[in-house]
């Protein structure tokens, strides 16, 4: 997460939008998570077992490097954003391989009351936008307002399971892909306030959310997935 030029045009504006959308996605995760994770002191809380600790700490850490990073950009300290830039190509490795084994260990425990097939691919599909991203926003990084955003877009991607969790939504699939959905077009709203245009790193990354949410279930009932299913749960 680290680009080496500031935009001469725009700034104050990006500056407050990026911020902004980064307590956006705080907010969207701790709602989540408030009750079972964060309120029940994190390290302390009563997770099912030490993998999905480390992968609760990893996603955290995630969410809590855009904070700091956009905060970094926005006060100036650019040479400090690029710094910690390093820490943006160590996370997401982790956060996908951890993300997998806890579905994975998830699917085992039967901990939760949505099928394993379509916990699977619900789970993965984003893992995999989330990998995709990241790599074209480190390609993207010597351009910040396709970094910015793709560095935005990519920690969307997989901000679903928090929704799922909300206590207003019930795990209510409708209104999870809703706001799920929803969430990336106050960045489309933004693009055409002050581009007059959809940035091409905000329209690609939402058309693949998209068509992650319209495979779901297709993919969930295909023979290859449920062949999956069963090598994990004798794994």
């Amino acid at each position: 997460m680290a680009t080496t030029t500031m935009p001469r045009v725009g700034v104050r504006r990006d500056d407050i939008f990026f911020s902004a959308m980064s307590l956006v996605v705080l907010g969207v995760v701790f709602y989540g998570f408030a009750a079972s994770y964060f309120l029940a002191g994190m390290t302390r809380a009563k997770l099912p077992n030490a993998l999905v600790h480390i992968h609760g700490a990893l996603f955290v850490c995630w969410i809590l490097l855009l904070l700091v990073q956009t905060a970094l950009v926005t006060v100036r300290r650019v040479r400090w954003h690029i710094a910690l830039g390093v820490f943006g190509v160590i996370l997401p490795p982790l956060m996908i391989v951890f993300g997998t084994l806890t579905v994975f260990d998830s699917m085992r425990r039967a901990g939760t009351p949505v099928p394993p097939e379509v916990l699977l691919v619900g789970d993965l599909e984003p893992l995999l936008l989330f990998a995709g991203l990241i790599t074209w926003g480190w390609l993207d990084r010597r351009r910040p307002a396709s970094h910015k955003r793709l560095m935005l877009l990519s920690t969307l991607a997989i901000v679903a399971p928090a929704i799922d969790r909300w206590p207003i939504l019930h795990h209510q699939i409708a209104g999870t892909v809703g706001v799920y959905l929803a969430l990336p077009l106050l960045l489309v709203g933004y693009d055409l306030w002050t581009l007059r245009r959809v940035h091409r790193s905000t329209w690609v990354p939402y058309a693949l959310m998209v068509a992650l949410v319209v495979t779901l279930l297709p993919l969930a009932q295909t023979a290859l997935v449920h062949g999956w299913v069963m090598w994990v749960m004798r794994s």
